[in-house]
């Protein structure tokens, strides 16, 4: 960061100092390294802990990669070229235990990619 930030109200350090400069280094994620993110992104809170989302993923030099990168807008290849993986988020949009719909799935989505 170049400017440091300053907050209205305390928060933790490691959301003020938050940084995504979209540049990737193009090292490779192990599993190790990478399972911990979405392991996090499965203790978000939910409607009804139904938990509508699903984070499909592809590893740069695998098949999949491919499909997913071919799904970016040009301005984003040029800096996602890089990454070590691309990552789909997506939510189902009614509970699973009743066939209703959640009208929560957004937010509950959300919360995951945020975790």
């Amino acid at each position: 960061m170049t400017t440091p930030r300053n907050p209205t109200h305390p928060i933790l350090p490691v959301i003020l100092h938050r940084w995504s400069p979209r540049v990737m280094s193009g090292e490779e994620l192990s599993d190790k390294e990478l399972m911990p993110l979405f392991e996090a992104a499965r203790w978000a809170p939910s409607s009804y802990n139904n938990q509508p989302w699903r984070f499909i993923y592809a590893k740069r030099n695998t098949p999949s990669w491919t499909v997913f990168f071919d799904l970016l807008v040009e301005g984003n290849k040029v800096w996602a070229n890089h990454a070590a993986v691309l990552v789909v988020v997506v939510s189902k949009t009614t509970f699973d235990h009743n066939g209703k719909p959640c009208r929560t799935h957004s937010f509950d989505t959300g919360s995951a990619w945020e975790n």
